[in-house]
């Protein structure tokens, strides 16, 4: 029996659905499946393939079995409630009486069902697909289930794989002759199928009878609640996050491991009996429908929330859908969260002015739409250390929820039984999956041997501890200071299990695969076609260094990745020609200090269909790989001591499986310095009392802070010098332990500097982007008690890139394979360039900073261009009408109003003035790291720059002199920043290292203007107003 199915798309998912479900038939992929083929087309080829006149009578299979023809529609709704422009005509046809070629009920041979893809952004939400649900209908039509409707502003698979998992099984039942027509007509002919999303809770986190303490059965009723308070939840805990960076997804995965831990404690006795942690923008799918669910008398659901704040006030990625779901008025309406007990941590950067934004923002909508607070939201600051914050809430976050939630704070006098019980959190490490070499109840006999014995004069030879004795100058009969477990961090792994898949369960979970797996989202409602999770592999078109930089490593170095196609072997060997050309140490000071200020410009590739598009201002996230020492050290530490072989399947937190290499490679942080938590974490496995003893002290809160930074943060250390240097931590440590210690490496962020329509297409005819970044390449200090201080560091990324670009720094000639790099989008709602030309600009930028006002100015220029060019702008409004192609009259969707409307904007774009621009950059040394110098001179020369003011800080000879400096001392640039803030309200953007160079500048402006206003104080409100109304724009990282 065949399967018809047509869709109408407009940004490709309606198409990916489609054309899956139809692969899936056609390749045999779904078993006990009565469909044996399928044919996929644009609903707009049903005349072509004259689809009515086959349907005009019952299929002729052969199969009396089935009286019907079964028809599958998968649309989505443009703008606001218009068809695809593939769809166009067949929603034209169906709203129409039938033709008189035709029956009067053309569509009563078929069976059919409708998937409606929409915004709930827009108006007319799934309006097209709905319209067809209807006339289907009309037209004779049985409906086999009712039309579902899934919302790209809250995430197309929570509705997309429960109707894919349905829609053949209810089809084949109302075609099937014995069905009498079956299908489900008793329902509203728009049922919004998302209003009944099925209950997917993350199963790896729900814990099991068999680990669960006998005092918490899952399975038993809720206890009949009239004033008493609750001992026990009728639903699990859960902890939500949005994280662009990873830490917010550490904290809310750690506190979720730390809950489940204690549920596995046959003693404990805790409120929620199990644990739901996922991404904010899964809320749908994994929350919302027990959230909505009204609990026993006075208990609520129990949801933690911790999100981080992107850009100067965007939400991170993975909690967009959200936000906008909980901003959206017609929330407020269904009070969601009425059942809710709630809590949120805020993570920010005090660097920039809306600091913790988006979680401030969750906190208020969810006390507004029904929740109820059980602590004020928390607000950890990137800028100064988030510990001192994360630490003490989540120690006790969980039990004031549970208080909350149970009901104990709504009845006086009472008592909450304890959410977390009184053992001390212990990172014990997880299961070994491969060789049993530890358990965690000997870990716990070793912990309260930490607490109960004092430790032996030292026997260790580690080098750790022998440094750490150094650095806190004891003597041989001294021993190393036992800490306290309160001074000890309190979260644990952040992943819950790790497990060996054989070829059997690989096949299995392969043929597994959702359909909506290969979705995209279009970049006009939610999301992007390319994410973190799903980045695109974007081709090195070229590269140059913008500091006046030696090219002839990079001529030595090309020969050797050139040879190999990158090989691990031949990077290690190019980094190590980067490191003895560019000594850091050694010969003149000056030079010395130049070797290690390399900046490089590179452009990458781009789509040719346009999903992934920029604007000047965004950054794209670059992800790389661990570096090849991290990750073959690692893979001969497994190997060695638990005989883990690289090539060896694991499946992490039941995802898709990888081989024990991959994980290795690109799933941890292998090379960024090591945290507190991950310390402590560690030194459970060390198998040496004196190096667990070491390690603790450095994870402690009070005593080991100083030796925290000196260890640790001024030497770089990364889990690898760690393990080098307490080794008995490599006999223990498992690979599940080792990924639970660990986070993910983290995307690296770069400004673009290009402008899409200056920069359309390269000489290659592909579409690319440039960007501009620092070789990360300095020493640590050297300190004389620490015998491995005074190392080379380099980048993770940025070393890696200098390698795999040496070609194209070495202006080379002749072909090579080129090498590829995986990127997202990144793009910002703020630092963005005003949409009214004719506005002055005040442009800061030293170092790197300078590279999106290079995609500014060019932009500008762009800009400017297309006016002066009479035939561009023809050739742009034609593009408006489809020029080239005839219309049919019913296929052109604007009218006589919107076409003179589009003249005079036209008329209105050619009349602008540009507005002003003034530039200021800053850097060492004028001869070395001056970046873009030649087109920036270009840009005054052309009078795309008014001025251009430049600070040198390492002039020989000269006093330093930094862009602040020249801001407020010179009086030229005093009386310009005057001049074109006061007087011409102009735009401020800055843009560069965080640390102090943002905060000196706004210091700057502010003691510039004071002279005018008379009064610092007015000048500080004048700037703050200036921040409200966007005219001062900050993108700065630490």
């Amino acid at each position: 029996m065949n399967l018809t199915i047509l869709y109408g798309s407009a940004t490709g998912n309606a198409e990916h659905i489609a054309k899956d479900l139809g692969e899936s038939i056609n390749e045999k992929k779904i078993s006990s499946c009565a469909f044996t083929s399928a044919t996929v087309l644009e609903l707009d080829q049903f005349k072509r393939k004259k689809l009515f006149e086959s349907w005009s009578s019952p299929p002729e299979d052969g199969d009396s079995k089935y009286t019907k023809h079964a028809l599958v529609v998968v649309c989505s709704t443009t703008g606001n409630g218009d068809a695809p422009e593939n769809a166009g005509r067949f929603v034209r046809f169906v709203k129409r009486k039938p033709p008189t070629t035709l029956s009067d009920a053309p569509m009563e041979h078929v069976a059919y069902s409708v998937l409606a893809l929409g915004d709930t952004n827009y108006d007319k939400f799934c309006e097209s697909g709905q319209l067809i649900d209807k006339k289907l209908k009309e037209w004779g039509g049985t409906r086999a289930m009712p039309v579902a409707c899934a919302d790209e502003a809250t995430g197309l698979e929570a509705t997309v794989e429960p109707w894919v998992e349905e829609v053949l099984g209810k089809l084949e039942a109302t075609c099937a002759a014995s069905a009498g027509g079956g299908g489900e007509e008793k329902k509203d002919d728009t049922v919004d199928a998302t209003t009944t999303l099925p209950e997917q809770l993350d199963q790896k986190l729900v814990v099991t009878e068999e680990t669960a303490s006998t005092s918490v059965q899952l399975s038993s009723p809720a206890p009949a609640v009239t004033q008493e308070i609750a001992k026990e939840s009728t639903t699990s805990l859960y902890v939500l996050y949005g994280s662009a960076t990873g830490n917010a997804e550490h904290i809310a995965k750690d506190v979720a491991a730390t809950y489940e831990l204690y549920l596995k404690n046959p003693s404990f006795i805790g409120y929620f009996p199990s644990v739901v942690c996922c991404e904010l923008n899964d809320y749908k799918k994994k929350c919302l429908s027990q959230w909505e669910t009204e609990p026993p008398s006075i208990t609520k659901h129990g949801v933690i929330i911790v999100c981080s704040t992107t850009g100067n006030a965007d939400a991170p990625e993975n909690s967009d859908r959200f936000v906008r779901w909980l901003k959206r008025k017609t929330t407020d309406s269904t009070q969601p969260f009425k059942h809710c007990a709630y809590a949120v941590l805020a993570l920010g950067d005090t660097n920039y002015d809306v600091f913790c934004a988006t979680g401030k923002v969750i906190d208020k909508r969810l006390k507004e739409l029904g929740g109820t607070r059980c602590c004020p939201v928390a607000l950890a600051d990137e800028a100064t250390g988030l510990e001192e914050t994360v630490d003490p809430w989540t120690g006790s976050v969980i039990q004031k929820l549970a208080a909350e939630c149970n009901g104990s704070t709504r009845i006086q006098g009472s008592v909450a039984p304890p959410a977390v019980a009184a053992p001390v959190a212990v990172a014990a490490p997880p299961k070994t999956i491969v060789k049993e070499t530890s358990s965690s109840s000997s870990l716990e006999e070793k912990k309260m041997e930490f607490d109960e014995t004092v430790p032996a004069v030292s026997q260790s030879s580690s080098v750790g501890v022998a440094t750490i004795r150094n650095l806190l100058s004891l003597l041989p009969k001294d021993a190393i200071t036992a800490v306290d477990n309160k001074s000890l961090p309190s979260m644990v792994s952040s992943l819950s299990s790790c497990e060996l898949v054989n070829d059997e369960e690989l096949q299995g979970r392969e043929r597994g695969n959702s359909v909506a797996d290969n979705m995209t989202v279009s970049s006009g409602s939610s999301g992007f076609h390319y994410t973190l999770n799903k980045p695109y592999e974007s081709t090195v078109l070229s590269a140059r260094y913008l500091t006046k930089t030696n090219v002839e490593c990079a001529k030595k170095a090309s020969e050797l990745v050139l040879d190999s196609s990158t090989s691990d072997e031949k990077i290690v060997e190019a980094k190590n020609l980067y490191n003895s050309h560019f000594p850091l140490a050694i010969g003149d000071e000056v030079e010395c200090t130049k070797n290690g200020k390399r900046v490089i410009e590179m452009t990458l590739s781009l789509p040719d269909d346009f999903t992934l598009e920029y604007q000047p201002g965004d950054s794209v996230g670059l992800i790389v790989p661990n570096t090849p020492e991290a990750t073959t050290f690692i893979l001969s530490m497994l190997e060695k001591n638990h005989g883990v072989l690289p090539s060896q399947k694991i499946s992490v937190d039941s995802n898709h499986p990888i081989t024990v290499e991959e994980a290795i490679r690109t799933t941890i942080d292998l090379c960024s310095p090591m945290k507190k938590k991950r310390l402590f974490m560690l030194s459970q496995f060390a198998a040496d009392p004196e190096e667990a003893l070491a390690l603790r002290l450095l994870s402690s809160n009070e005593k080991g802070n100083d030796l925290f930074q000196r260890y640790v943060e001024d030497q770089n250390r990364t889990v690898i010098d760690i393990l080098k240097e307490f080794p008995s931590c490599q006999q223990l440590i498992t690979l599940e332990g080792l990924l639970g210690c660990l986070p993910a490496i983290p995307p690296r962020y770069y400004s673009v500097c290009s402008s899409p329509l200056a920069d359309r297409q390269a000489e290659n005819g592909s579409y690319h982007l440039k960007v501009a970044f620092s070789v990360v390449d300095f020493l640590t200090p050297s300190v004389a008690e620490d015998l491995n201080s005074g190392k080379r560091v380099g980048g993770l990324a940025t070393r890696y890139l200098e390698c795999i670009c040496s070609p194209f720094l070495n202006n080379p000639s002749g072909s090579f394979k080129v090498p590829t790099v995986q990127i997202f989008p990144k793009p910002t709602h703020e630092f963005r360039l005003p949409t009214n030309m004719s506005t002055p600009l005040i442009l800061i930028g030293p170092g790197t900073g300078i590279a999106p006002f290079i995609g500014f100015l060019s932009h500008r220029q762009a800009q400017i261009s297309s006016l002066e060019s009479f035939e561009a702008a023809e050739t742009a409004s034609e593009g408006t009408w489809r020029g080239g192609y005839e219309l049919d009259p019913e296929e052109l969707h604007i009218s006589k109003g919107d076409s003179t409307g589009l003249n005079l904007a036209l008329d209105y774009v050619r009349k602008q003035k540009t507005g002003e621009i003034d530039l200021y950059f800053g850097c060492r040394y004028s001869d070395h790291d001056y970046l873009y110098e030649d087109e920036l001179e270009a840009f005054k020369s052309t009078g795309i720059l008014s001025n251009l003011y430049t600070a040198f800080s390492r002039e020989h000879g000269k006093e330093k002199m930094y862009v602040q400096n020249i801001m407020q001392d010179k009086p030229e640039c005093k009386q310009r920043l005057t001049e074109m803030i006061l007087n011409k309200d102009a735009s401020v953007y800055v843009c560069g290292d965080g640390n102090a160079m943002g905060k000196d500048v706004q210091e700057a402006i502010v003691n510039v203007l004071a002279d005018k206003l008379e009064s610092k104080q007015s000048a500080l409100a004048y700037l703050d107003q200036m921040k409200t109304s966007g005219r001062f724009v900050l993108d700065i990282w630490s």
